[in-house]
């Protein structure tokens, strides 16, 4: 049993004659009625009406009056409905929601920066990824110790002479690498458009992002990185799992690599014809003519092929209104 306990136990506490409700209990530290009327009319006076509390708490102070703390001024304040209306907040111009479309590979390119933990507090690795919007492919990507322009503009260099192309629209957030003179000079100099998120909005750059946690939830993926040699064999790794091996669902279970080489095609047709023999075997099992999904029968066409299926996932890639991927 507790002290307290056994002491009320054996000196119990007498019992007042009248119990007195407890709205109607008060405490001698409480203000009298004539000590908030004073309050009240200094915060009502003409030449402090249009001032904070806390600027009249201290008039007053000033002026060898002292009622109670600034903190009760405040709450008198708030109780006789004197507090001072806020100001009035900034205003931020509204901005463009980016609305890109893809029909092909390398018409629009998405690129972002993500960290990667080390061993030591406050240092990171920084892993740059630049993704084509239409495959889902990996076109570039490198592992440094910081976020350098110079560093990503060498990035894209190599990306467009190992590729042999250069996009028509590059998206990224608003970063100091993406916004910087050095990057923006190299996409002026080749007529290549930049698109830029919305401040604060990373939704507006979502197929970066979700690659991003693909990659970090990926079971692979190290607590954290010992080197940057590490770092880099990881990245490696990851990349070539992604592009060549990952089926990825938002264009109809194909890898990245096939959806940018072109050999989806082939690929859907041999589909095809295994669940056209499937279906020969066993026609009861059916109610329809089972079909894969597909792309556009060729780059920049919405219409399916004949015999093919559309899906949602195959129509142009497009940054929508709410920001996410359609």
């Amino acid at each position: 049993m507790a002290r307290s306990s056994w002491h009320y136990r054996h000196h119990p506490r007498p019992r007042a004659a009248t119990v007195k409700p407890q709205r109607d209990r008060r405490s001698d530290r409480w203000l009298s009625d004539d000590d908030e009327k004073l309050i009240i009319d200094w915060l009502t006076t003409p030449p402090w009406q249009h001032t904070s509390a806390g600027e009249v708490f201290y008039v007053a102070l000033d002026a060898g009056i002292y009622v109670a703390s600034q903190r009760t001024w405040y709450r008198v304040a708030a109780r006789q409905q004197l507090t001072r209306r806020p100001r009035r907040p900034a205003r931020h111009p509204r901005r463009a929601i980016p609305e890109l479309v893809a029909k092909a590979p390398n018409q629009v390119w998405s690129w972002d920066i993500t960290k990667l933990p080390t061993l030591f507090k406050g240092q990171t690795y920084e892993f740059y990824v630049v993704i084509d919007l239409f495959s889902r492919y990996i076109v570039a990507y490198r592992v440094e110790t910081l976020e350098c322009d110079d560093l990503a503009k060498d990035m894209f260099t190599t990306a467009f002479g190992r590729h042999r192309v250069t996009p028509t629209i590059v998206h990224s957030d608003g970063g100091a690498a993406m916004t910087s003179k050095t990057v923006q000079q190299l996409f002026h100099d080749l007529t290549i458009t930049t698109t830029r998120n919305r401040p604060r909005v990373s939704n507006d750059n979502p197929y970066s992002e979700a690659w991003f946690k693909t990659a970090k939830y990926h079971p692979g993926y190290p607590v954290e990185f010992n080197t940057l040699t590490q770092a880099r064999g990881w990245a490696d790794t990851i990349v070539d799992w992604y592009n060549h091996q990952h089926r990825h669902c938002g264009i109809a279970w194909h890898t990245p690599a096939s959806v940018y080489t072109g050999t989806y095609h082939q690929i859907t047709q041999q589909r095809q014809n295994t669940l056209d023999a499937h279906h020969a075997e066993h026609p009861e099992r059916y109610k329809t003519h089972p079909q894969p999904p597909n792309y556009p029968s060729k780059p920049g066409s919405t219409t399916p092929a004949a015999g093919s299926k559309q899906i949602d996932s195959f129509r142009p890639v497009k940054f929508s209104r709410d920001g996410s991927g359609k």
